[in-house]
């Protein structure tokens, strides 16, 4: 019987027969740092306009017109955070990163944004790059190399936590698949010595 768990990681993300979800993660939360910084600026920006025109000193036509100047701040101020703070922060939050035992996947939680699909069996490198910034909190990216046929290309996992870890695990899975992979196989080729598959000419 399926768990709870198991039920509830399956609703985010359709497994196949015999996939196991091994990491679900999301962007380190230090990727939310612009959209502080934005949220800061932008309270910071409107503190400061709507004391200016405040003043009981301002000239007559500021005054006379500060009911629309206040509107103007206000209206100008919650599309500066709904745009700069609000939607990145939503973005961050629905956007969940998972390992399998088959695949590397990126996907919304909401919405049908298009997902990120790496299949294990294609994937061929995975190397991680680091910032300063991001050394001190354990993140990074990581990039994958994949493709076949001599095809091939990159994909970037940003702001990853525990970043080092996360490429150690997937470096473990890929080898374990691909061991699945030989064994399965192995045991569906020929015996030694044995004629296999009869074929006529």
């Amino acid at each position: 019987m399926m768990t709870g768990r198991r039920l509830w990681l399956t609703m985010k993300l359709k497994l196949v027969e015999g996939e196991q979800v091994v990491i679900r993660t999301r962007a380190h939360h230090r990727a939310l740092l612009p959209a502080l910084i934005s949220f800061l600026v932008t309270v910071a920006i409107m503190s400061f306009l709507l004391g200016y025109i405040a003043r009981a000193d301002q000239p007559e036509f500021i005054e006379h017109y500060h009911h629309i100047g206040v509107f103007v701040i206000w209206a100008g101020g919650l599309l500066g955070l709904a745009f700069g703070s609000l939607k990145p922060a939503l973005s961050w939050a629905n956007r969940l990163t998972y390992l399998t035992s088959h695949r590397l996947v990126q996907k919304n939680v909401i919405g049908a944004a298009q997902a990120t699909v790496v299949p294990l069996g294609l994937l061929s490198e995975v190397q991680m790059k680091q910032s300063r910034l991001q050394s001190m909190s354990d993140s990074g990216d990581l990039l994958l190399l994949h493709g076949a046929y001599g095809q091939h290309q990159r994909t970037r996992l940003n702001n990853m936590p525990d970043a080092q870890h996360f490429q150690t695990v997937i470096a473990e899975q890929l080898s374990e698949y691909r061991r699945n992979v030989a064994a399965q196989y192995a045991n569906q080729a020929p015996a030694p010595g044995g004629y296999g598959e009869a074929h006529y000419a």
